[in-house]
């Protein structure tokens, strides 16, 4: 048992240092990809996605902390800027800005209701944004299904929106997710707390 804790903490600190340095955003991916490394061919050996953020946040603190503090606060205000512009479609905020793994290559997603793709579509287009269509996996109605998705620039950042149903439905979808949401209100909350650490406030 002892052995196979530490061949997934081995997995998961692999992973995690892919998703730094070459700018993996998917853990999975970079699971996969440490697995095939290290020889690792049993399936039942790999670590979770959860872990392996884990383990990222944690190799972010020891080997690039100033980088990675920086870089998140970066992606957290291009989010809430880009939330605010997409106030109408009540945006949540997941993934790597929200849960503290943001690197330098990472993308910010936002996940935003509507009832159709081409009112979110149209507000980009009046505001000159360009932009590519895409998709997202989510779970809806108990189902894996896919979402419309946008992505585009922001600063020379990725963005990713993942569309969902403006209904009961959609809604609950979006907040069952592992990454769960930050709304506006939040996020602006998740700033204020960030920068009163840096100039050394406490509570």
């Amino acid at each position: 048992m002892r052995t196979r804790q530490k061949t997934r903490s081995h997995l998961a600190w692999a992973a995690a240092r892919l998703m730094a340095e070459q700018g993996i955003d998917d853990p999975q991916q970079a699971l996969n990809k440490a697995a095939a490394r290290l020889g690792q061919t049993d399936r039942r050996q790999l670590p979770e996605p959860d872990e392996v953020d884990a383990a990222l946040i944690e190799y972010n603190r020891l080997f690039r902390p100033a980088r990675q503090s920086a870089e998140l606060d970066r992606q957290r205000v291009l989010a809430l800027e880009a939330m605010e512009f997409l106030a109408e479609f009540d945006p949540r905020l997941t993934g790597a800005a929200l849960d503290g793994t943001a690197g330098r290559h990472s993308s910010i997603t936002l996940q935003v209701f509507a009832d159709a793709p081409e009112e979110v579509m149209r507000k980009l287009l009046d505001a000159h944004v360009p932009f590519r269509e895409t998709s997202c996996r989510c779970r809806l109605r108990g189902e894996n299904t896919t979402l419309p998705a946008l992505s585009f620039y922001v600063d020379e950042t990725p963005m990713d929106l993942c569309i969902f149903p403006a209904t009961a439905a959609g809604r609950a979808a979006a907040a069952g997710n592992r990454e769960g949401g930050a709304s506006i209100r939040e996020l602006r909350t998740l700033l204020g707390r960030a920068a009163g650490t840096e100039n050394g406030e406490t509570d």
